[in-house]
């Protein structure tokens, strides 16, 4: 039986899905529009399980079926998604909020100021570059200080990447690059969980491993 590799790319827009063959030639694409939620000034959010969810599962079956594939035909799945997200789960891996987009979410402009007198000259070393928009702790923090109640009942705290990883599998996990590059100081160098620096924003157990 010929088999399939199925790669998914969710982005702010647009999600975009492509079926490639053993031989490498492309069997099957399709992309779809979605929204942005811009709520408030310097606000934007996702509606996760509508836009990254759903737009995974529509996309997979639009593939399967334009490519005229059994899904048993699919050996691999590849899922790309927006990267310095922040979406706050429960321990059914149900979005407790709207996930805060990237750098272009400015919320937490407070918390990045305070983060940045708070650690004085250890900004760098612990963020690698000035604090910003970008690092998904700062998003962490603004939650803990703002909605105590989604805080409180959070699981974990993803990114669409491992949200997707997760609804799939089951398993909490992040790329390691994506965990030092946005999730810093939460991650160490090897891409381990730095337990010390975690108790400002929150528990080891609430990022994925």
């Amino acid at each position: 039986m010929k088999q399939y590799f199925m790669g998914i790319d969710i982005g702010t827009y647009e999600s975009r899905g492509m079926l490639i063959g053993e031989d490498f030639r492309v069997t099957a694409e399709h992309t779809v529009a979605h929204g942005m939620s811009h709520p408030r000034q310097g606000w934007f959010e996702h509606d996760a399980d509508k836009v990254w969810w759903g737009d995974f599962c529509g996309i997979s079956r639009h593939l399967i079926e334009a490519g005229g594939i059994a899904p048993e035909q699919i050996s691999c799945i590849g899922a790309s998604t927006l990267g310095t997200d922040c979406l706050p789960v429960d321990e059914q891996c149900r979005p407790l909020r709207p996930a805060i987009l990237y750098g272009i979410d400015s919320r937490a402009d407070k918390e990045i100021q305070w983060l940045t007198r708070h650690y004085g000259r250890d900004v760098r070393r612990l963020f690698g570059h000035p604090i910003c928009s970008g690092d998904t702790a700062t998003k962490i923090l603004w939650i803990k200080n703002n909605e105590p109640e989604v805080y409180r009942r959070t699981y974990k705290f993803l990114t669409g990447s491992s949200f997707i990883t997760a609804k799939l599998t089951g398993r909490y996990v992040i790329d390691q690059f994506l965990a030092k590059g946005s999730f810093r100081p939460l991650y160490r160098a090897d891409g381990t969980v730095n337990e010390e620096e975690c108790g400002l924003y929150c528990r080891p157990d609430q990022i994925a491993a």
